[in-house]
This record gives structure tokens, C-alpha cells and sequence, in this order.
């Protein structure tokens, strides 16, 4: 059976499970998005899938056929129903393990077969008449029709589709009140409290047909007045209820691991998609990436996805950013005042790779990406530190790590680090840094306080976190492509500890 993730490789589910979080997720609050679409999809069991990365840049454009795929909703609505019919397949077969009843056992079984092969039959019929074109719903395509054609398949499905077709035919008259029940199998297949609403109707203005909604039978298990009615049924049709349990007893699990672990993947690939559409839905834009294997990027209008979410929610607005890297230009330098947006910024650009890398739309209007198979971050943080010392010696071992890992198709996300250090020691240990990553030919993004690193080389892709230019210095939160000059993260330091000129000389003048 294929996968949707491996082309011509298969994954079982149980080896997905074992992957782990991957070490970036929590800086680009990936965690966080995980979170949120496992509660409203409800499933859980299906994030490991979030973890599985490209290995090629083949098998990225492969996951991309997929996603091209499911966009349309002929093919959408096809595998949609799809999975439903399997899954109602396989709620039959566990009913058929739970239930006590021999004859139970049987029926669920024999309504197992018949869903699950013509769950099967009606997806090819789709694939026949919608023609995807990816090579994975070809090869599922293939496969499935194999599967149906097999010898011991069809007689499966004839003699299901006889037993079922005649327990369709049964048919008996019950009434029930709130004294007894009573049973007839002289069935009546007229209904006359149709002809006797249609002849009331005059007398029955404004009265509502109240429709039958909760069974008198609600567990799955027989309750005795169902053990008599069906006992009344097997005398009557003695050698449909031998053929029946002859036939369920034989069966045993027809269900395939291989069928179970693609529905799982189908199941990822189209809550994902309705996800997206739901944020398109909300205006945010949502594109399909093109992935190239030179070093030339861009974002147009990207965003953090986790904030525009809980942003959405609160009616608050999303600022969209550009981001724009040639091929010849080797890091992107992000400068300018705290609390400016740039490690939102830097968040959005980590967010684009790792679904870009996924085969998956990206949070932004038009996207072009370099195929990556690595994505390292460093984000400041507090874990395992003792005072300043201590967070710079962490930072130092985490790097080191890094540093051993990094090549030429990964891409790096650095977060204002060194913050503990001195700024002359933080802008060599910044550019030391940086000189190490770039040898080896790395894409880098660096959100730095040391707005200086911008200044090293024309080579460098400078931005600046912008501010209002009315000297209330109020964050715009739009980034721009600019050269580095420090002043508004200077003028915002002097605003905050009230260090310009007349402050100083109030306090001055005060002594």
C-alpha cells in the first residue's frame, strides 16, 4: 500500500509514533498550532504525522501533488467520503468484538465486508471520473482496483451483498405503547396514518409532524424484547440465519493495517487543508509555495499562524511582513526596538519552511522557498541558567550542538542571543558565529540587538523593525528592508529610561 508522505515507500503508523517532537517546535510555537488543531479536529492520535520531514526535495514535490489535489473539491469530497465509509467500517468490527451474540457478531461482520470493499469501489469510480493527478492518488487508484479484482475479494462482496439484500427484505409489524409491545409478521406495508393525516389535515392547522428520533433499542447489545423478535425472524427464515452465521464466523478481519495507516493519513492531509481553508475563510492569505533548490526567497505578506489565530479570535489586527533574499546574499539580519515584531517575524519565516518542507500551504500571499531538509532555532530563553553567566554558557552549549549538524540545506534561526554578554563581546561572539554557519553554506536569520552584524557585508540582508516617526516611537510592527542604523532601538531605549535631554536636565537641575 502506498503512503502519502513516502513515495513508493510505505509508513506504518506505529513507526510514526516513535518520531519525536522536533527540537524547533517550541520556538516557532509550532506546539502551540499542533495544540489548537488537535482539540478542534479531536484527533490527537494524528499529530506524530506532524512530525515526519522530507527527506528530498522530491518527496516534498510529491506531498505537494497531494495537497494540489485535495484543493479541488470533487477529489476532496471523494476521499472525505472515503474515510467515512472505512470508518463506519471499522466501528462495525468492533462492534462485532464487543457484542455477545453469536448472530450479532455475524451481521456486523457481513456489514464490515460490504462497506469497506464498496468504500473502495466508490473512490476509484471517482478517481475514474475526476482523474487526479497526483502520483500517489494514481498509485492508490491502482492499488485499489487490484485489491477489488482479486478472486477471493469479489466472492467476499457476492455473498455479503446476498446476505444483506435478503435481510433487507425482512420486514414486521411492531407496535408498541406503554403497556406491551405487539408483534406481527403479517406486515402491512401500507401506512395508514398517512391517508388519516392527509384526511385530519384541515383539522390540523399549525400542528407539526413530530419525526421518531430515539430508538426504544439504544444499546448495540439485544435487550429482550429484540432477542424475541429476532428469534420469531430465524424460524421464519431458517437457512438465511445458518447462511449468515456461517459466513460471519468465517471471516474473521478482513481489515487491512496497511488501509488503516492510509486513512490516518488522509484523515491528517484533509483536516490540515480544511484548517488552512478556514483561515482563508478569515482573510488571512494562504499560498502553495514554489520550492526551488537554489538559496533565493521570498515571503510576501507572511504572519506567525498561532498569532493570527488567537489575534482572529480577539478582533485584534495581523500585520503582514515581506521578506526577500537573493541567491548571492548569504543571512538575513533583523534589527530595530524590543517589542517591534521581529521575533514574530522570525517565527512566520520558520513557520513557511516547516510546512513549506510538508508539502503544505504557507501563512503568506505569495511564497517562494529554498528546499531545506533541517530547520535549527535559538531562541533566548531562561531554562537551565544561574544568573547571567549561566545563560551565556547555556546559549554556548546548545550552539556547539548546533554547529555540528548544520549543512548546506538547512536553514538557521537565531533570537536575539548574547544578551547576557557585553555588547563588544556579543557582536564577536554574533559574527563568529555567523562566519561558522555561513561556511557552511546555511541559510541564516538572525533577530540581533547588535545592529552593527547588518553593517558587515553587502551580503547581508538588512531589516529594520520600523516605528512611528513622531517621537512617541510607537511600534509599527512592520518590517522593512532598510539599512541598520540602531537609532530606533536607541531612541526607544532613551524613551523608556527617560535618558533624553530634558529628563536628564530635570534631574539635574532638581540637585
Amino acid at each position: 500500500m502506498i503512503s502519502l508522505f513516502l513515495p513508493e515507500e510505505t509508513l506504518s503508523y506505529e513507526e510514526v509514533c516513535t518520531l519525536p517532537e522536533p527540537s524547533y517546535f517550541r520556538d516557532l510555537n509550532l506546539d502551540q498550532y499542533v495544540e489548537e488543531w488537535a482539540q478542534e479536529n479531536d484527533s490527537r492520535e494524528l499529530i506524530p504525522y506532524f512530525y515526519v520531514e522530507s527527506k528530498s526535495f522530491e518527496e516534498a514535490k510529491y506531498r505537494q501533488e497531494i495537497v494540489r489535489d485535495l484543493s479541488k473539491p470533487e477529489i476532496s469530497e471523494a476521499v472525505t467520503d472515503f474515510i467515512t465509509k472505512i470508518n463506519t467500517a471499522i466501528s462495525c468490527r468492533k462492534c462485532s468484538e464487543t457484542v455477545l451474540s453469536n448472530l450479532q457478531k455475524a451481521k456486523w461482520n457481513t456489514d464490515c465486508v460490504a462497506l469497506y470493499y464498496q468504500a473502495m469501489e466508490d473512490l476509484c469510480l471517482a478517481f475514474n471520473r475526476i482523474g487526479p493527478k497526483s502520483r500517489a492518488f494514481y498509485a492508490l487508484h491502482q492499488e485499489l482496483y487490484r485489491i477489488l479484482n482479486t478472486s477471493a475479494v469479489r466472492r467476499l462482496r457476492v455473498t455479503a451483498k446476498a446476505i444483506n439484500d435478503e435481510f433487507a427484505k425482512l420486514q414486521f409489524h411492531l407496535v408498541i405503547n406503554k403497556e406491551k409491545a405487539t408483534f406481527d409478521l403479517a406486515y402491512d406495508p401500507n401506512d395508514y396514518c398517512v391517508a388519516i393525516r392527509d384526511a385530519l389535515a384541515a383539522t390540523n392547522v399549525g400542528i407539526g409532524i413530530v419525526p421518531f428520533k430515539d430508538s426504544p433499542f439504544p444499546s448495540i447489545d439485544l435487550s429482550p424484547l429484540e432477542t424475541f423478535i429476532l428469534k420469531q425472524l430465524e424460524k421464519e427464515n431458517r437457512q438465511l440465519f445458518l447462511q449468515l452465521e456461517s459466513f460471519g464466523e468465517r471471516l474473521g478481519n478482513i481489515l487491512s493495517q496497511d488501509i488503516l495507516d492510509l486513512i490516518r493519513e488522509l484523515t491528517f492531509y484533509t483536516l490540515n487543508m480544511s484548517f488552512f481553508n478556514r483561515m482563508k475563510e478569515a482573510g488571512f492569505p494562504i499560498v502553495m509555495p514554489l520550492l526551488v533548490k537554489d538559496k533565493e526567497l521570498y515571503m510576501d505578506d507572511c504572519y506567525d499562524l498561532v498569532l493570527a489565530i488567537r489575534n482572529n479570535r480577539a478582533n485584534k489586527e495581523v500585520v503582514f511582513n515581506d521578506i526577500m533574499k537573493a541567491n548571492f546574499e548569504k543571512a538575513i539580519i533583523v534589527t530595530g526596538p524590543n517589542q517591534g515584531g521581529k521575533t514574530t517575524l522570525a517565527r512566520a519565516f520558520g513557520q513557511c519552511f516547516f510546512f513549506g518542507m510538508r508539502g503544505f500551504p504557507v501563512p503568506a500571499g505569495v511564497c517562494k522557498l529554498p528546499y531545506i531538509t533541517n530547520i535549527f532555532t535559538h531562541f533566548a530563553n531562561e531554562e537551565g541558567t544561574d544568573g547571567l553567566d549561566g545563560r551565556l554558557a547555556n546559549e554556548l552549549t546548545r550552539i556547539h550542538g548546533m554547529l555540528q549538524e548544520v549543512d548546506n540545506r538547512s536553514v538557521v534561526i537565531l533570537n536575539e542571543l548574547f544578551t547576557s554578554a557585553p555588547t563588544i563581546d556579543a557582536l564577536a561572539m554574533s559574527r563568529d558565529l555567523l562566519k561558522r554557519l555561513l561556511a557552511n553554506n546555511a541559510i541564516v536569520f538572525y533577530v540581533t540587538h547588535t545592529y552593527e552584524i547588518a553593517l558587515d557585508s553587502e551580503d547581508y540582508v538588512s531589516l529594520v523593525a520600523t516605528v512611528v516617526e513622531d517621537g512617541s516611537y510607537r511600534r509599527t510592527y512592520r518590517i522593512i528592508r532598510k539599512k541598520a542604523d540602531g537609532v530606533a532601538y536607541a531612541n526607544s531605549i532613551v524613551d523608556k529610561y527617560k535618558l533624553d535631554y530634558s529628563h536628564i536636565n530635570y534631574r539635574l537641575t532638581r540637585k
